[in-house]
C-alpha cells in the first residue's frame, strides 16, 4: 500500500463504520419508512451502493480503460474542497442519475443483505487501489455525474463525503 494512501482509506473505512454504527440502532420499521418526498434508509444504502459500485469496478480493472477520460491535468484536490465543491453541487439542484437512484424492489433485500452489500462495495473500492502508487490516484481519472472529471484519490474521498452527506440526513436513531 502507499504511504500516503492509507489516509484515504481509513477515512472511507471510518466513514462506512459511522454510517453503519448509526442505522444499526434503527428499528426494522424505521429503517424501511419513506419519509414524504425523501429515500428510506434502506433505499439511501442501496443508493451509496449503487453508487461505490462503478469505481470499484473501474479501480479493480486495467487503468487503460480510464485513458478513455484522459489523464488529470491539475492535481487531486484536497478533502475540504472537494466537499465544498459537492455542497455547490447540491445547492445548484444537482440529483442522482437514474441508474443511482434506488429501485423499491431493492428495499425488499433484508437489512443484513443491504448492510453486507455497501460493506463489500467500499471494501473492493479500497482493495482496488491498495496497490496503486500517489502519482497513479492523482493521474488517472473518473467521471462523475455532478463533480466532471475527478482523480482517483479524489473519487474515494468523495465516496466518504457522499457517505457523510447521507448520514447528515438520517433521522436521529
Amino acid at each position: 500500500m502507499t504511504p500516503d494512501i492509507p489516509a484515504d482509506l481509513d477515512r472511507l473505512r471510518s466513514r462506512y463504520q459511522a454510517f453503519a454504527d448509526q442505522i444499526s440502532h434503527y428499528s426494522e420499521a424505521m429503517f424501511r419508512e419513506k419519509p414524504s418526498g425523501k429515500w428510506s434508509v434502506a433505499e439511501v444504502v442501496q443508493h451509496l451502493y449503487l453508487s461505490a459500485r462503478p469505481v470499484a469496478r473501474l479501480v479493480a480493472g486495467p487503468r487503460e480503460v480510464l485513458l478513455a477520460w484522459g489523464l488529470a491535468e491539475k492535481p487531486s484536490r484536497g478533502y475540504a474542497q472537494l466537499a465544498a465543491d459537492y455542497e455547490k453541487a447540491l445547492e445548484s439542484g444537482v440529483k442522482a442519475p437514474d441508474g443511482m437512484v434506488p429501485r423499491l424492489a431493492d428495499t425488499l433485500i433484508s437489512r443484513a443483505e443491504l448492510m453486507e452489500r455497501i460493506l463489500t462495495m467500499y471494501q473492493s473500492v479500497a482493495a482496488g487501489v491498495s496497490d496503486w502508487s500517489s502519482a497513479d490516484l492523482d493521474r488517472y481519472q473518473l467521471p462523475h455525474p455532478a463533480l466532471g472529471k475527478l482523480t482517483v484519490r479524489e473519487m474515494i474521498d468523495f465516496i466518504s463525503i457522499h457517505t457523510e452527506h447521507h448520514q447528515r440526513l438520517l433521522p436521529a436513531g
